[in-house]
């Protein structure tokens, strides 16, 4: 990392995160398989929905040089703005968007579905920004998949659409079904993983570090703990 790139105000912000810095495990598998899928696509206007600390945004500017990012906390934006000028960074409301409507061509929402307060809002508001035929490139969290087997097995699954709070779980299947309902059509389903074995506390955590490391070598989507969709907006 080059002097001019360290910012000594955020120096509890992972040092990863900072520009030209190395990517730790897990961000270069989330970087590799967001930006695989994104250079499928071809050039247009780009918005990052929540981008976090402006990492994959950054990276995304490679290819896509004409990306907008937005997030509800001013300190990531502030973070963004001195690590990755002279990209536009902006604070967005919790509950919404002050872009027109049919904005962008590609929006990019990577590990947000399970941080907001209301699935179907944000969704419909994603939809609103896109234009249609755009594309969505959409990253969640599921739970991990030995347990999520077993709720399966013994009914206890939940199956309510309405919003809680922490954060949430969508399994491929689930994120699927959302956009569906909200007017996309699902082209692509991936995944990225944990670097595996870390943070394993018991023998469930072990076992389930095996699913994942055999799942990511046989590119299995559902042991994974990170679903990634491509889709469409449908007219």
């Amino acid at each position: 990392m080059t002097p001019e790139h360290t910012c000594t105000g955020f120096a509890d912000v992972p040092a990863h995160f900072h520009r030209d810095a190395p990517l730790d495990p897990h961000q270069r598998r989330r970087h590799h398989a967001v930006l695989s899928l994104l250079r499928t696509l071809p050039p247009g206007r780009v918005l990052d929905y929540g981008f976090g600390w402006g990492d994959i945004a950054w990276q995304a500017s490679r290819t896509h040089p004409d990306i907008h990012a937005v997030d509800v906390e001013q300190r990531r934006v502030d973070f963004a703005r001195s690590q990755y000028a002279p990209l536009p960074f902006d604070v967005c409301r919790p509950d919404g968007l002050d872009f027109p409507d049919a904005s962008f061509d590609i929006v990019l929402s990577i590990v947000v579905l399970p941080f907001v307060p209301d699935d179907d809002a944000y969704l419909a508001e994603i939809r609103r920004v896109l234009r249609p035929g755009g594309r969505l490139v959409i990253a969640t969290k599921t739970s991990q998949f030995l347990p999520r087997v077993w709720k399966r097995l013994s009914g206890q699954r939940k199956r309510g659409r309405h919003p809680s709070p922490g954060v949430r779980h969508h399994d491929a299947a689930e994120a699927a079904a959302l956009l569906e309902r909200h007017g996309f059509r699902i082209l692509t389903r991936c995944a990225f993983y944990d670097p595996p074995f870390e943070a394993r506390k018991n023998v469930i955590d072990v076992l389930n570090g095996l699913c994942e490391v055999a799942g990511s070598a046989m590119g299995v989507v559902d042991v994974a703990p990170y679903p990634l969709l491509l889709a469409s907006r449908e007219d």
